[in-house]
């Protein structure tokens, strides 16, 4: 890819062979007999040029195109620019390459203003409709804020699962006279009526819904809150702060949104009726049962688990109790 600054603007062209028509450009330019007037152009290429410099000619990737204080143009790479004409080209390819930074970012931010209203829609059929993200963020915020009414003993297991980022639930029991012989052939310390073992007894499916950096309205409110001011801005008048910030979100834009998709489906998942009952094990008291299975008739009925329930020896000496 080769990028222009001339009289008329910025261009692009993408055959060399345009650059070799250009009226004026040589391949071969006498560093010591000319100055460098000015940088205008840059190109990127897998196929290596020879530099246009005739005690150099070396093949290069990545160069500048150059006009030369007799008129002419060639091309040339950075060592070479920097070895032959010093302070000069290393000034002027700092500045081309700070505009041509700027006039990129200006172009994506304009295609970006394009998409906008296709954003909009897409962002739209994400919140809305049935089990869409208004629907999940107002349910997934029962299973996390204590004001929500659900059971403390459902709250923090699931606080203990979301921290440990794992949805596998377990129950712990004193350990059999068995175990402990062979807790204490493992070399594991062990004591009658003080240690326990944990069994899987399920598994949450979709518990990633409910980390961080999944939330929904982050990813769909928050993370778009400049959509309205980009959509509106004079992209020719931004400044080179504020196009660096711009063009930096919107490279955001779509990553967000596609994980906003797939938390989605992970949520719907995670909130139904079938997945979630695994909880009403670590409810004891009757009333909070009662309101929990209140929460769970109103979730979409889901299929029954089928995960294995496998069991593991964990000790845990001297607790008081099961650790979920």
């Amino acid at each position: 890819m080769i990028r222009l600054n001339t009289d008329k603007g910025w261009a692009r062209i993408n055959s060399w062979d345009d650059v070799l028509t250009r009226p004026g450009f040589v391949t071969d330019v006498d560093p010591k007999a000319v100055t460098l007037k000015s940088i205008i152009g840059s190109y990127v290429f897998s196929a290596f040029l020879p530099c246009g410099l005739s005690t150099c000619h070396k093949p290069h990737g990545r160069g500048y195109l150059v006009t030369t204080s007799d008129g002419r143009e060639t091309n040339i790479g950075k060592d070479c620019g920097k070895k032959y004409f010093s302070v000069d080209f290393e000034s002027m390819a700092r500045t081309f390459d700070r505009e041509l930074r700027a006039q990129e970012r200006r172009e994506a931010i304009t295609a970006f203003q394009h998409q906008i209203p296709a954003i909009r829609a897409r962002i739209r059929a994400l919140k809305e409709g049935d089990q869409g993200a208004n629907w999940l963020h107002k349910h997934l915020t029962y299973m996390v804020d204590a004001r929500a009414g659900l059971p403390p003993d459902v709250l923090r297991t699931v606080d203990r699962l979301v921290k440990r980022r794992v949805g596998t639930l377990t129950t712990s029991r004193l350990a059999t006279a068995d175990e402990m012989v062979r807790m204490r052939a493992q070399g594991q310390r062990v004591q009658a009526g003080e240690t326990y073992v944990e069994e899987v007894v399920g598994r949450l499916d979709g518990i990633a819904a409910l980390f961080k950096e999944n939330d929904l309205r982050h990813l769909l409110v928050e993370q778009m809150k400049d959509m309205d001011a980009v959509e509106a801005a004079d992209v020719s008048a931004m400044t080179e702060a504020e196009l660096r910030r711009v063009a930096k979100w919107t490279i955001t834009v779509e990553p967000n949104l596609k994980q906003a998709g797939e938390v989605l489906e992970v949520g719907r998942r995670f909130l139904t009726r079938s997945n979630l009952e695994q909880l009403a094990r670590y409810v004891a008291n009757r009333d909070e049962r009662r309101r929990f299975g209140d929460f769970l008739s109103k979730l979409p009925t889901g299929q029954a688990g089928t995960a294995k329930q496998n069991s593991f020896v964990h000790q845990a000496a001297n607790a008081s109790g099961p650790p979920l």
